[in-house]
């Protein structure tokens, strides 16, 4: 006990001594443990520092390049359709005016009528068989 009165007593002479290295400790502290934050503009509930806000950035740019992507496959996309419809427009436009279309488009039209014939056959046929066998029970 009397060790720590003479603690007491140097510290209460010399408290600027004590005070103010301990305070400036503190300071530091706070300073170097304070870490800048900011909320996550990806997800309002969290706070991120500048690594996190750096990495944040890189993936939804890699979201946004992706998302490019696909809008550049679909605008391809739609542009092949509008090109082949073209080409089947003016195919069936040279075989309704009677000049010669070229015989790959010739062949392709002829298969894919008769394809169509042979499935509307099926489905009739389906339905007079369905309707005889009605009439029979």
């Amino acid at each position: 006990m009397e060790t720590l009165k003479k603690v007491w007593k140097w510290v209460e002479h010399n408290r600027f001594t004590v005070v103010c290295p301990v305070t400036a400790a503190i300071l530091w502290l706070g300073a170097a443990g304070c870490t800048p934050v900011t909320q996550s503009p990806m997800d309002a509930a969290a706070m991120v520092n500048a690594r996190e806000l750096s990495v944040e950035y890189q993936r939804w740019l890699a979201q946004q390049k992706v998302m490019e992507a696909r809008f550049e496959a679909a605008g391809q996309d739609l542009t092949e359709q509008a090109e082949a419809n073209v080409r089947f427009t003016e195919a069936l436009l040279s075989l309704a005016s009677g000049s010669v279309a070229s015989w790959p488009g010739l062949a392709q039209l002829l298969v894919g009528g008769g394809l169509l014939g042979v499935v509307g056959d099926n489905i009739r046929k389906n339905g007079v068989i369905g309707g005889l066998k009605k009439a029979q029970s």
